[in-house]
């Protein structure tokens, strides 16, 4: 065990948790957006035990099939883009979306670009094909966006779909003055939420948040989310950390999502998601 593993602040489990919610970037990934030996066997001995996990990020699917892989993918439930679209897998189940109008996502890149228009703008729709004001060449395509040609379009594209999130960010710095005059324009809309210091926005509908996708995913077994361990490192894991039972913040964390969790683990460096996992599964197996 190292040194680090005995400062810990886990929960004292006493039965099975209904579930595993747990974020990619800060989190499950390291700082170089690997998953982990230790942590992918974490997370396979939950699934081989009986606990479902669910994979809660803000990014696409495509992006998480490329860092995860199918397998594993298949074998967790999951969340994407913030909360915008939930997919069951067993024993959970049940496929959910919460989209944007066309001439809601029109007006709000009006309003972006008016405030600062040299920001990056992207327009996801089912996880796969996405629209931007900006787009990248073949190798920086997939460096940054996971995606290949045949999945960038044009806003206008993107428009003719079905927008379910908007990513607004690429200026490199601080964009609070722009989440919080969307947030005040279209409050009764959209759901804004920085990542990243403050440099990036995810943009999705009021309805569409990870705790909401989360609590209809676990509806379908009658599960509840104050029995369910979240993980989570960054602004958009807040609302998550908040809802469940078993909240537990990386070391790495930002202040906010520090402040509302219930319990602290290592950092994302530090494989801070298996340390947890495995001292729940030692211990629930008496081992």
């Amino acid at each position: 065990m190292k040194e680090s593993d005995k400062t810990l602040i886990l929960p004292e489990f006493v039965r099975p948790p209904d579930a595993v919610a747990v974020d990619l970037d800060g989190t499950l990934f390291d700082s170089n957006t690997c998953l982990s030996t230790r942590n992918r066997e974490a997370l396979e001995r939950c699934i081989k035990e009986g606990v479902p996990v669910i994979i809660a990020t803000s990014r696409p699917a495509r992006a998480v099939s490329r860092f995860l892989g199918e397998e594993l993918i298949n074998a967790c439930s999951r969340i994407y883009q913030n909360g915008a679209i939930a997919i069951g897998a067993m024993p959970l189940a049940g496929e959910f979306k919460e989209t944007l109008a066309t001439e809601l996502v029109r007006g709000i890149i009006d309003f972006i670009l008016e405030m600062e228009s040299e920001m990056r703008i992207t327009v996801e729709m089912e996880g796969y094909e996405f629209g931007t004001n900006s787009p990248r060449e073949p190798d920086d395509l997939w460096e940054f966006n996971s995606a290949t040609p045949d999945m960038q379009l044009t806003l206008e594209a993107a428009l003719r779909g079905i927008p379910t999130k908007i990513a607004a960010g690429g200026l490199s710095r601080n964009i609070s003055h722009v989440a919080e005059a969307l947030s005040e324009k279209f409050i009764d809309d959209i759901s804004v939420v920085p990542a990243d210091e403050n440099t990036f926005l995810n943009i999705t509908s009021k309805q569409a948040t990870k705790p909401d996708a989360l609590r209809k995913l676990l509806k379908s077994q009658r599960l509840s989310l104050e029995n369910t361990v979240a993980f989570g490192d960054d602004l958009p894991d807040a609302g998550l950390l908040e809802a469940c039972g078993i909240s537990i913040a990386m070391a790495n964390a930002v202040p906010e999502v520090k402040s509302v969790a219930r319990y602290h683990t290592t950092s994302n460096d530090d494989d801070g998601v298996a340390i947890a996992l495995e001292k729940m599964l030692d211990r629930l197996s008496g081992t």
